[in-house]
């Protein structure tokens, strides 16, 4: 631990600033601590004495009062103002001075404030109506009320100045603790910056291998055989699509003569009638492609009505496709089935074209590449955030460290009286 005394220009030189641990200072604010609570103890012990024995005097002064044998005063008005008024007087001064004055100078002062307060409110109150039927009383006592409060005026300054010190010191505390703590952080931060970018140089080292694997098993994806592969892939889905939109076209006609049916019953024999071709319609309307054990069963429930409609007038059919299916000779569920069973062969054969380019060994590393380098770039991306963030809080606290060091040079040397500059390193 460090002892720090005043220092003085001597001889004309200016001394070089003194140089100090962050490890010391705790220890410095200690003694400091110590030095403004003894000094302060020292500058205040004339007053503080001086106003217990005021304080002792006027209690004193006021138990005379109380206890005085009066003579006749000249107006009756006065007397009866006197003897209602000169208990809550005595009342007022003797609760005030009966609080306690601690040893220690500031506690001393607060008390000793809040006891003149009292005094002062009495005098002001009920002592001005007494002031007439004693009047040299009342004038000592106001007297050594106003000699208490030029004690209590002459501590003032000293007290302030110990607050001030004291409040400085509390401040430099608390930057004391963000300084260090982010001088910690700050070294945290270096070694969890170099660990990063340790990683993301790896994951870039290994992200540029996967690359070069890549790009040998692009050379051999794009091989005739596979190519052909895919190839067949393609006609089969297109074979696919084909006869999904076959399905789709009929699926599409039947339901809008089935909607028509639907009218003609309602308007006939109400909304009841119409309720199953409804459930039709609505198994044919839905989103993506109906099974076929959806469709053609309830096709085969509905048609023969459909059709006994078209025969009686009721259905008019406007359009070619229309009348193609709707013509007579041709068996709809039939058809129906028959469309579904090229589509389901050709969704069969697309299926296995599939597989077989799926289980080929050159695939299979392609796509292993592929997976492999798109959670090594995410794992990058991340790392670089991650860096950014770090960065971005190291370049704060590059900003708050030296604000915060200049605040506890500034105040640790003001309360040293001589400059003082702190060491870079925290001291163990």
């Amino acid at each position: 631990m460090f002892k720090f005394l005043k220092d003085r220009f001597s001889s004309g030189k200016v001394e070089e600033p003194l140089s100090v641990a962050v490890s010391d200072i705790p220890a410095i604010l200690e003694t400091r601590e110590k030095e403004i609570t003894k000094s302060l103890s020292n500058d205040t012990e004339i007053n503080r004495r001086a106003v217990s024995t005021a304080r002792a005097q006027l209690s004193a002064l006021i138990q005379e009062l109380i206890s005085l044998e009066r003579e006749e005063v000249n107006h009756p008005k006065l007397e009866k103002i006197a003897r209602n008024t000169l208990p809550l007087f005595e009342k007022t001064m003797l609760s005030s001075l009966a609080r306690d004055l601690p040893e220690e100078p500031e506690a001393f002062y607060h008390a000793a404030s809040e006891s003149l307060k009292g005094c002062v409110k009495g005098l002001s109150g009920p002592g001005r109506y007494i002031r007439g039927v004693f009047p040299d009383e009342m004038k000592e006592i106001r007297e050594t009320v106003d000699r208490i409060g030029r004690e209590m005026n002459a501590m003032t300054p000293h007290i302030a100045k110990a607050r001030m010190k004291r409040d400085q010191i509390r401040a430099l505390r608390k930057d004391l603790v963000g300084y260090t703590a982010a001088l910690s952080e700050k070294e945290s931060l270096t070694t969890e910056i170099s660990r990063i970018e340790a990683e993301i140089e790896a994951e870039k080292g290994e992200l540029a291998v996967l690359t070069d694997e890549e790009k040998e098993a692009y050379l051999a994806i794009t091989s005739p055989d596979i190519i052909g592969q895919e190839q067949r892939a393609a006609e089969l889905r297109e074979e696919v699509l084909t006869e999904e939109r076959a399905i789709r076209n009929d699926l599409s006609v039947i339901s809008h003569i089935l909607r028509k049916g639907e009218k003609v019953l309602q308007k006939g024999q109400g909304g009841v009638a119409a309720k199953d071709l409804e459930l039709v319609v609505d198994t044919l309307t839905v989103s993506g492609l109906p099974a076929k054990e959806q469709v053609v069963p309830g096709l085969v429930r509905v048609l023969p009505l459909i059709v006994s409609m078209i025969e009686s007038g009721d259905i008019v059919l406007k359009n070619k496709e229309e009348r193609e299916l709707f013509s007579g000779t041709t068996d709809i569920p039939v058809r129906l089935a028959e469309c579904y069973r090229k589509w389901e062969l050709a969704d069969s054969r697309l299926k296995a074209a599939q597989r077989e380019i799926a289980d080929n060994p050159v695939v299979i590393q392609m796509r292993r590449l592929e997976r492999e380098k798109l959670r090594k770039e995410t794992r990058l991306a991340s790392l670089t955030g991650k860096r950014a963030g770090i960065l971005e809080r190291a370049d704060l606290l590059d900003m708050e460290i030296p604000a915060t060091r200049k605040r506890v040079e500034q105040v640790l040397s003001a309360l040293e009286e001589r400059q003082i500059t702190l060491r870079e390193a925290v001291e163990a």
